[in-house]
């Protein structure tokens, strides 16, 4: 149950953090900032490329798995009285700090995510 919270909570930051550092590794390897349709982060160096896959698995295997972690705690609420109100606050939380985060993504007023997706 603790690895469910935990995931869940943490999941929206780790995406965002993973997206960024990607970005700022091809900032270190390029020695500017990475243009969208210029500067293609799979070509940049190997630094690049292992934060890139690692970001590609958090997009491509752990949305699902944080799906899956939030119906899992509602679940859980469910069948559990006692604790009831502290995992709906969890999934909740979740929840929004994923729509947070979702929003922040598609804002990107730095067009890290408009680079990333070249």
């Amino acid at each position: 149950m603790k690895a469910l919270r935990a995931y869940s909570l943490s999941y929206p930051g780790v995406l965002l953090l993973a997206f960024f550092a990607t970005w700022l590794a091809g900032r270190v390897s390029l020695g500017h900032w990475p243009r969208p349709s210029l500067d293609d982060p799979k070509m940049i160096g190997s630094l690049v490329d292992a934060l890139y896959t690692i970001t590609g698995l958090l997009l491509a295997v752990g949305f699902p798995v944080f799906a899956v972690s939030v119906l899992g705690l509602l679940y859980r609420s469910h069948c559990d009285e006692i604790r009831r109100k502290s995992l709906l606050f969890v999934s909740a939380l979740s929840v929004v700090c994923m729509v947070a985060t979702i929003l922040v993504l598609q804002w990107d007023p730095l067009g890290v995510v408009a680079w990333y997706m070249d």
